[in-house]
């Protein structure tokens, strides 16, 4: 199943990051990052960047109807029975 959410993010380009953690002894964790920051214009204020909002959307509402369980406060994650996904978005980091 976690091929199967790759190649849905392999199909957004450039509007999300992800990579596969490996901790020993734990399940594997496939780290998404929605690209919605852009940098700092001259004055430091944050500029956003524009993504396909629909197309995240539809890989949340994906994971939701095909997880075990959802749990998180800021970050969201979705438990599967072989892995699990932490998905958060790149202006958390600002």
């Amino acid at each position: 199943m976690m091929e199967l959410i790759i190649a849905m993010l392999e199909k957004m380009g450039e509007d999300v990051d992800y990579r596969v953690r490996e901790i020993d002894g734990e399940k594997p964790e496939l780290v998404i990052t929605v690209d919605d920051f852009e940098g700092f214009d001259e004055d430091w204020s944050e500029i956003m960047r524009d993504y396909d909002e629909e197309a995240v959307d539809g890989l949340i509402e994906w994971l939701e109807e095909h997880c075990i369980s959802e749990d998180g406060d800021f970050y969201s994650y979705y438990h599967f029975e072989e892995f699990d996904v932490q998905l958060g978005y790149s202006s958390f980091d600002i």
